[in-house]
């Protein structure tokens, strides 16, 4: 039984010879992507990938381990950017005003205490902030396009994540001043 008819509403690819379309096995779920049509939703192996744009496909062995290794310092530069942050948040909340505030004495048994308060002054237009802002624009944008990447399926780009992770937390999270990171967003 032939399943032709419901192709209909697909429109056919344009043929350009000088960049052929990927061929992918068009069984299960996993299927030309120039169509328009759906990508290998498993974990796989291969060199013929998109990397995050149509633009960057890799056609060989050698691309396919030229953009692992990009991945792997990708992933491993999203891990020092997440310690860098947090070093920049440590020395600017070193760096806060503190304003003393003297209240009034009161009598407890005869003895006069004299109680001192600390109150911060946080600016939301500091240059520090600013600067925070902007790292984390950068930081969420790379953990998202390490998400995409992942979500390809392709065993070795997944396997580039996690090692450039891995060596990424090898490398910086010594410095780390807290165990948890309220500022994750990914994995």
């Amino acid at each position: 039984m032939t399943h032709d008819h419901h192709a209909h509403n697909m429109p056919s690819p344009p043929q350009d010879s000088s960049n052929p379309a990927p061929s992918m096995n068009m069984g299960g779920m996993s299927m030309d992507m120039d169509n328009g049509t759906m990508m290998k939703m498993f974990f796989h192996t291969g060199y013929n990938e998109y990397i995050l744009f149509q633009d960057l496909y890799t056609k060989s062995v050698g691309e396919m381990v030229g953009a692992c290794i990009v991945i792997f310092i990708l992933a491993m530069l999203y891990e020092g950017l997440k310690v860098m942050r947090e070093q920049m948040l440590r020395k600017a909340n070193v760096k806060t005003r503190y304003h003393s505030m003297t209240i009034e004495p009161s009598l407890s048994r005869d003895t006069m205490i004299q109680e001192e308060h600390k109150t911060v002054e946080v600016r939301i237009l500091s240059t520090s902030h600013f600067v925070q802002t902007l790292m984390h624009i950068l930081q969420v944008t790379v953990s998202y396009c390490l998400m995409l990447l992942f979500m390809t399926y392709n065993i070795w780009m997944c396997v580039a994540i996690i090692l450039g992770a891995g060596a990424g937390y090898f490398a910086f999270g010594w410095k780390r001043a807290i165990i948890v990171d309220i500022n994750e967003h990914c994995h």
